[in-house]
């Protein structure tokens, strides 16, 4: 058991977080039989290769070896520690627990995450409350001038910072607040003479937001003149801008509904357009899409639409981010707008119609992106050249191999060059996500494995006792190590707890093989199970004998080495027993891993 934890307060939690109910808000699931099964969060997985065992409580992706249990869920998907992933599904579940609990260094980075997450929220309210106030006049006129609605700004929480350089960090002060985290999450800066003064200043404030509607990081866009025009809080603990997407718990409901997200550069284009009834946006932070932004689109929706400026810059930042889709086998649309126009002075100008219906507005992407470089590059032959080099590289990142002949065969079709031929000098192309990804872990097949895997799927089979006696015969000392852990349970707990298994192993190797060996497919289905525990002993012995026989062929090496003639016979006759014995052995199915 984890230390400092208590394992009792772990067992509560455990049992209270539902494993299927926590990574359905991340991965979507289907069943299949008593599993579900789902694509992998932690690769470019294109084909469902992350299965979830609700009964079992643990989780293993057959891709890339990702495996755990509801708490290395968290901690992978989120980058927590372990007393941070528990105090997460402790308070989701309404279960008090203590910092003292989650031990010394575990209680100190919960409670010191906990505090930046109760200064961001404190923060966020007082730049609501002074859009509100008197002083708060010019965010006000200027949401106005931006055509946003009192609901708009409600619904995202909008605020604004005064155009003074001290008065959040007077509001903190006032509340006992430790300013050097305040300053850790990004909200004060310190002055070179000491002391610290507010990162943000007359703008206006956007929120960012977690899934469960926390907030993490803020944006700021400058009302009067001055620059950065906007301004995102740094890097946190809290916050990793390549990690969050703007306005997902306001539309997380309506992407379940739809599948379907349009995604804009600017916090000002998804107000505008939900301001329109555009209700399925989300908008990136300042930065190029990220391969864990398409994830987490990914774990949202089944189709996403990039909508981005009509300039050059939008132009090339759509670009950049089609290869991350394809790698993440996410389909995706593009929806060009007319050059100077943004999503918001499109809205106000040519109205939404075009974002009712997203994806049937849109273009393919490939056909998006020959068409920009058939622009840029002409159908001269060097043109059709370059833009063959240069769209390779998008070619060679499509995750499905069907995807990527179809788009061969348009590029063939619209270059005017022979498809074959165009087969034939892209001989580097070849899908690089899961397909090509060796398992990692890879599991070798032998007796003691195999009886391992047995056990984890069969549990009650055999007497704990008997299991003491065959885990003593282990060789391989980290199984033998997990059999032990295995027989502790049912000592001290009356049966298997595949979840509580994986708490107790250290070892994040052996944590994804217990998964995986627990959720593989059984290879020992034969008959009845009391006659596959029949079949281990009888293996057990098999090599037992083995063993014997092999010491005795040593011993008699040695007895005819140093003529010692009247120990042979004794010698010989003992092998022939183990001879017969094996072969007596011998009769009956044949399991696997009996060599």
């Amino acid at each position: 058991m984890t230390p400092f934890i208590p394992e009792d307060k772990l067992m509560e939690i455990k049992d209270a977080a539902s494993l299927e109910e926590v990574v359905g808000q991340y991965v979507k699931l289907v069943q299949r039989g008593r599993n579900l099964l789902g694509l992998c969060p932690f690769h470019a997985d294109t084909k469902p290769s992350f299965t979830v065992a609700p009964d079992k409580g643990i989780f293993h992706c057959f891709g890339c070896g990702a495996g755990g249990n509801v708490f290395s869920f968290l901690m992978q998907y989120h980058r927590l520690s372990f007393p941070e992933a528990v105090q997460e599904l402790a308070k989701r579940y309404g279960i008090p627990i203590t910092f003292r609990e989650l031990g010394p260094e575990g209680g100190k980075s919960a409670q010191k995450r906990q505090l930046m997450q109760e200064i961001n929220t404190l923060a966020a309210a007082f730049y609501q409350a002074f859009l509100k106030g008197s002083e708060g006049q010019a965010g006000r006129e200027y949401l106005v001038q931006r055509g946003l609605t009192e609901e708009v700004i409600k619904a995202f929480h909008l605020g604004y910072a005064p155009n003074q350089w001290d008065a959040l960090r007077l509001h903190l002060q006032n509340r006992g607040i430790s300013l050097e985290v305040a300053q850790e999450v990004g909200l004060l800066v310190p002055r070179q003479s000491g002391g610290h003064y507010d990162r943000f200043r007359d703008r206006i404030i956007f929120p960012i937001e977690d899934r469960q509607g926390r907030v993490m990081a803020f944006g700021g866009r400058v009302v009067g003149e001055g620059e950065p025009k906007y301004l995102n809080s740094p890097e946190s603990p809290l916050y990793s801008k390549g990690r969050h997407l703007f306005g997902l718990p306001q539309a997380a409901e309506v992407l379940r509904q739809t599948g379907v997200a349009l995604v804009v550069e600017g916090y000002l284009d998804l107000l505008a357009l939900r301001v329109h009834g555009i209700a399925p946006v989300l908008a990136t932070l300042g930065t190029a899409l990220t391969r864990e932004q398409v994830r987490l689109l990914k774990s949202l929706v089944s189709k996403v639409v990039l909508v981005f400026d009509g300039d050059q810059a939008g132009a090339r930042a759509m670009q950049r981010a089609l290869p991350l889709f394809g790698q993440e086998g996410l389909a995706v649309r593009v929806l060009p707008l007319p050059p100077g126009l943004d999503p918001d002075s499109y809205a106000f100008k040519n109205g939404v119609e075009i974002f009712r219906s997203p994806w049937e507005s849109a273009q393919p992407w490939f056909s998006y992106l020959m068409e920009e470089l058939i622009k840029a590059h002409g159908l001269e032959i060097e043109g059709r050249v370059r833009i063959l080099e240069e769209l390779k590289p998008y070619l060679q990142n499509l995750a499905d191999p069907v995807e990527q002949g179809l788009w061969l065969k348009v590029a063939a079709e619209r270059l005017k060059v022979d498809e074959a031929t165009l087969r034939r000098s892209l001989t580097s192309l070849g899908p690089m996500a899961a397909g090509r990804l060796a398992p990692a872990g890879q599991l070798l097949v032998n007796l003691e494995k195999g009886l391992l895997k047995w056990v984890l799927h069969h549990p009650t089979a055999v007497p704990w006792e008997e299991l003491e006696e065959w885990a003593q015969e282990f060789e391989d000392q980290e199984l033998k190590g997990l059999m032990a852990l295995i027989i502790n349970n049912f000592r001290e707990y009356g049966g298997l707890d595949h979840s509580l298994l994986i708490q107790q192993v250290e070892a994040e190797n052996l944590r994804q093989q217990i998964c995986a060996l627990t959720l593989g497919e059984e290879e020992f289905c034969g008959p009845a199970v009391d006659l596959r525990a029949a079949d281990w002993r009888r293996f057990l012995k098999i090599r037992r004998l083995k063993k014997v026989k092999q010491a005795l062929k040593e011993k008699l090496e040695g007895a005819v080495a140093a003529d010692g003639h009247e120990e042979v016979p004794a010698l010989q006759a003992k092998d022939q027993e183990i001879d017969r014995q094996l072969e007596a052995l011998k009769v009956g199915p044949i399991a696997e891993g009996e060599n």
